[in-house]
């Protein structure tokens, strides 16, 4: 059995799950500050921009409470239906492969969290919602510091829902599916772009900022892919 690359170690793997959590908090807290100066400017009372999705799509504003469920059932069938019924998690003690991926994964998720809180204050448009969603979630903005709540109230470039969406998708493409699987690859590349259109659809965000979370997300898996030159190869000889 080939040695493990000296980047990979449980150690490491745990450290970088530890750190992600900081920065998702970071981006909340930086969202939400982005929100009180939004809603200061005369720009949050325009209506939302033009989109060429929202523009031929109608949308059903009473029903903006269901808007999160199908996401989160399509998230539970990429996990159940691809994660679980895997072995990642299963190897022998001394293969390093899923060290590997859980570096991969956490530490790309945690550039991107750190790149949308550093944008978030230059990235606020009118939000897709209208004025309706400061109806909904001004109340919670003050609440940052003692509860886990996210104000979007003035979308914010890029889509954070894709964005993790697709780290998942590239995770489970890189380090899950193995050999000549097209069959699940298609599906979980299909999967991937039915929710990324539902998020479009549902005005979660504007359609320019579903392509620039697939831009920001590809690039950066490929860049620390590059740097790192660690891959899903690195495993046992029976897995």
């Amino acid at each position: 059995m080939p040695a493990p690359p000296p980047f990979c170690s449980s150690a490491r793997a745990l450290l970088t799950f530890l750190l992600y959590f900081p920065f998702i908090y970071l981006d909340l807290i930086a969202s939400n500050y982005a929100v009180v100066r939004w809603n200061l400017l005369p720009e949050a009372q325009k209506r939302p921009l033009p989109d060429v999705v929202h523009d031929n799509f109608a949308f059903y504003e009473n029903h903006t409470y269901l808007k999160e469920w199908p996401l989160v059932i399509l998230y539970v069938i990429v996990i159940f239906g691809f994660i679980l019924p895997h072995d990642v998690l299963s190897h022998p003690r001394k293969n390093y492969r899923r060290h590997t991926s859980l570096i991969h994964f956490f530490e790309t998720r945690i550039v991107l969290e750190f790149i949308r809180s550093c944008t978030v204050f230059l990235t606020s448009t009118s939000d897709p919602l209208g004025l309706s969603c400061v109806d909904v979630e001004s109340s919670t903005i003050e609440n940052i510091y003692t509860h886990w709540t996210f104000a979007r109230c003035g979308d914010n470039i890029y889509s954070g829902h894709v964005g993790q969406l697709l780290s998942l998708v590239f995770f489970i493409q890189t380090y899950i599916i193995q050999g000549n699987s097209l069959l699940k690859t298609i599906l979980l590349w299909t999967t991937a772009i039915l929710l990324s259109f539902y998020v479009i659809v549902s005005r979660l965000h504007y359609t320019v900022d579903v392509v620039l979370a697939w831009f920001l997300v590809s690039s950066v898996w490929v860049a620390w892919y590059t740097v790192s030159g660690s891959g899903p190869e690195i495993k046992s000889k029976d897995s």
